[in-house]
């Protein structure tokens, strides 16, 4: 995969290099392919970084790349400024600024962008930025039409509470089902701002590689209170599943009566400076049942009690496990594939 476009950069000092990097961007991401939507977005994160240099520092070079590897094509957009430093934390959190104008492009450009790298120089004067969009292949994402799995979801918020401090999600991607449950530190608002937020970015990348997606949660949560999550990538063309977790999310495999090996999972908090997960790749054989689930359902139940509902959906075993094992002073979700 090659192409003929080559780098283009701008010195940004005033908002007439702004429109007219944006331009630029757009113009190179439609003759890369990128969809309208896909442009359009690709616009928005380069006019919010290069407003950034105007606004904050005054001046600055953005610089655009096209990136050709392992049959992916995408976006590299860079930043240098020499601006005031700044807290990593102020610069995700929608709303603040330095400068006294809203504030919101930093958080922007991390949910439109696939991976995004952010550093302070030295001296603590500017910063520079990387990040990259790839092209979605449209036509060979899966739609989930041949999807032989089945899968079932219950959550609910702690008694007390209004609003669910837990979050779950189930989508098709490209290389298969990802599935994952997202628990936000603590419960109520906070709780629920912060998972809703991980679950957002997910839904929005949910075609990149787990570790980058990890990545990026950590960033989209910076200026919440936080998550624990687990992910599950279901590639049944391939009978294989990728696993990654970090906090205290449960994951349980049965095949028959017997429980399968436990899993590798990363104490921290995500937004909170965490840990990458370690991803691993493991067999997803005929007749096995993954579960996943928040602290809220007991750690203590055996599949032996409910091996009665093997043959029914994942949808009324999640119910009968569930309804057995809840706490009730927590949030709490479970998920089953099987």
């Amino acid at each position: 995969m090659t192409f003929q476009l080559e780098s283009q950069f701008l010195v940004i000092a005033s908002m007439s290099e702004v429109i007219a990097i944006r331009r630029i961007a757009k113009e190179m991401a439609h003759e890369m392919g990128f969809s309208e939507t896909d442009r359009e977005e690709i616009g928005l994160a380069v006019s919010e970084l290069a407003s950034n240099i105007v606004k904050h520092a005054g001046r600055g070079l953005l610089t655009l790349t096209p990136l050709a590897e392992m049959q992916r094509c995408g976006l590299m957009i860079e930043v240098e400024d020499e601006g005031q430093g700044f807290l990593l934390e102020d610069c995700f959190r929608d709303g603040v600024s330095s400068s006294g104008t809203l504030g919101v492009g930093l958080g922007a450009v991390n949910r439109l962008m696939d991976e995004f790298t952010l550093a302070e120089n030295e001296n603590k004067q500017g910063m520079r930025i990387v990040c990259k969009r790839w092209r979605r292949d449209h036509s060979t994402k899966s739609l989930g039409l041949d999807c032989p799995l089945n899968y079932g979801v219950l959550s609910r918020p702690k008694l007390s509470e209004h609003v669910n401090g837990d979050s779950f999600l189930s989508m098709h991607v490209r290389n298969g089902l990802l599935v994952g449950v997202i628990d936000g530190v603590g419960h109520g608002v906070h709780a629920n701002q912060a998972a809703t937020t991980a679950r957002h970015y997910i839904e929005k990348h949910g075609d990149s590689a787990l570790l980058d997606i990890f990545r990026g949660v950590e960033r989209a949560c910076l200026a919440t209170r936080g998550v624990v999550m687990a992910l599950v990538l279901f590639d049944w063309r391939q009978n294989l599943f990728q696993f990654a977790s970090v906090g205290n999310i449960e994951i349980k495999l049965f095949n028959g009566g017997r429980e399968k090996p436990r899993f590798i999972l990363r104490r921290g908090i995500v937004g909170k400076n965490a840990p990458l997960p370690v991803v691993t790749e493991n067999p997803w054989q005929s007749g096995d049942m993954l579960a996943l689930h928040s602290d809220g359902i007991s750690t203590q139940w055996q599949w032996g009690d409910f091996i009665q509902y093997s043959e029914h959906p994942a949808q009324v075993i999640a119910e009968h496990i569930f309804h057995a094992s809840l706490k009730k002073n927590d949030d709490a979700t479970l998920v089953i594939v099987k």
